[in-house]
């Protein structure tokens, strides 16, 4: 797996499939949809898109669940060809929701298809979303596939459920969750 940051354009000869999400567990979830990106039947290189850990802007106030080494080690587990960590600073984080679709993932990523949750936000504070995608698929050529979110006893998996979960001391659902041996 090759790791490399969203301002460095990828060989043009690459053509991409991107994963984009902020993966700060891995859990069920994300391991499936990063899985049917690796194994859908194509050509195009595998890429996880998400948010370098050590970024100086940071959204998630409640901390990750996993290191970055661990992150990394996961996803080159699952298969993915690239990872690009994209560092968020008060300059990338006022990316308007377009042009990170057009500038990092069309013209630096190469993308030809995104996989992605229902809930996924990106752009200038969260306001691009599945629909911005689907809005822009057409004119840059982008097949957008939306990956339903697995469940745990009837409820959605989540970064959020998981942390939840350790804070109160229910290490097993968490584990279950986050797809770790005993």
């Amino acid at each position: 797996m090759i790791i490399c940051d969203a301002t460095k354009e990828l060989n043009k000869d690459v053509s991409t499939k991107v994963a984009i999400g902020k993966f700060d567990g891995i859990h069920l979830g994300h391991r499936k949809l990063i899985s049917e990106m690796v194994s859908s039947n194509d050509s195009l290189k595998s890429v996880v898109f998400t948010f370098a850990l050590n970024s100086p802007v940071s959204f998630n106030k409640d901390g990750y669940i996993y290191p970055e080494e661990k992150r990394r080690e996961i996803f080159e587990s699952l298969g993915v060809d690239y990872l690009v960590e994209y560092y968020l600073t008060k300059k990338s984080a006022s990316v308007s929701p377009e042009d990170f679709v057009k500038k990092i993932l069309a013209e630096k990523l190469h993308v030809k298809a995104v996989y992605c949750g229902k809930d996924l936000s990106f752009g200038y504070k969260g306001q691009g979303n599945v629909d911005t995608l689907l809005s822009l698929s057409k004119e840059l050529d982008i097949e957008v596939h939306v990956i339903e979110k697995e469940k745990y006893h009837d409820e959605d998996i989540s970064s959020t459920r998981i942390r939840e979960a350790i804070k109160d001391g229910n290490d097993e659902d968490a584990r279950i969750m986050l797809a770790c041996e005993k």
